[in-house]
């Protein structure tokens, strides 16, 4: 069961993008910037980083409420520290500029590691605002939970990682999704999922998965679906948790002006 409890309506900005982290939620402003609300969706911060970004994806840090937003098109990546609303801009040179990076990373100390679709891997130095390729062995050694992973992904189409819960989502066979927990080697078959979706998220027993005409809710007793308002086309959905309760947050944008979007709010009873 769900219910609506808020939503952040704009008239002049297409939104193409969202990210929670802990109790806050980042959107693209426009193409200058982003915009960070509260867990109400009232904007809390708007941070100006240049004219022109575009954000393709992002790696999320929830425990140091951190986030590096990949941007290929800009040739450059934009680290934001979410306590203190900093940020840092790291170029992407040279032969650096053709890498796709997968869904799979971990956060360390002094950065990240992110993997490619082709098995390499790359430590991006915050402080030092760089980026280099690991050496294969080294990656082995240093990274033994992260090689694993990856080489497990390598096995099956993996959809999404969930590292701050320990969560794979990969495919089963034609029909169903396979929700694998990498630490305790559990291992949840849903049958008769919907395949066809564009964006997929899961906290603690939650799934969502979303195409643009509906989005589809599966907990341990229950499904739900949310279908968009008139004109409107799903674009993300996240989960958050507030007050021991959980929260999902739609994106949506207009069919027929993509600067009118639409982020709502809908407390989840399960």
């Amino acid at each position: 069961m769900l219910t609506k409890t808020k939503e952040f309506i704009q008239r002049d900005n297409d939104i193409y993008f969202i990210q929670t982290i802990s109790d806050k939620i980042i959107i693209n402003d426009n193409y200058v910037g982003i915009l960070i609300l509260d867990n109400n969706l009232n904007i809390i911060r708007k941070l100006r980083i240049f004219e022109g970004i575009i954000v393709y994806n992002s790696f999320v840090n929830s425990v140091n409420e951190e986030v590096l937003l990949f941007c290929p098109d800009n040739e450059c990546m934009v680290y934001v520290n979410l306590i203190n609303y900093e940020y840092k801009v790291i170029y992407i040179k040279n032969e650096l500029q053709s890498l796709i990076f997968s869904n799979i990373y971990e956060w360390n100390e002094n950065g990240l590691v992110l993997t490619t679709y082709k098995g390499e891997f790359y430590n991006i130095c915050i402080n030092g605002k760089s980026i280099h390729k690991i050496d294969y062995k080294d990656a082995i050694k240093m990274y033994a939970k992260l090689y694993k992973i990856f080489q497990e992904s390598k096995k099956h189409k993996v959809f999404k990682v969930f590292s701050n819960e320990n969560i794979v989502i990969m495919d089963y066979d034609e029909s169903n999704i396979s929700i694998f927990n990498y630490k305790d080697k559990t291992k949840r078959i849903l049958n008769s999922v919907t395949l066809d979706f564009i964006d997929i998220n899961y906290r603690q027993g939650i799934l969502t998965l979303v195409n643009e005409n509906k989005v589809e809710i599966i907990t341990n007793n229950d499904k739900s679906i949310i279908y968009p308002e008139e004109d409107y086309i799903f674009l993300q959905v996240r989960i958050i948790r507030k007050l021991n309760r959980f929260f999902l947050i739609v994106l949506s944008s207009s069919k027929s002006s993509a600067s009118f979007s639409r982020v709502e709010m809908f407390q989840l009873y399960y």
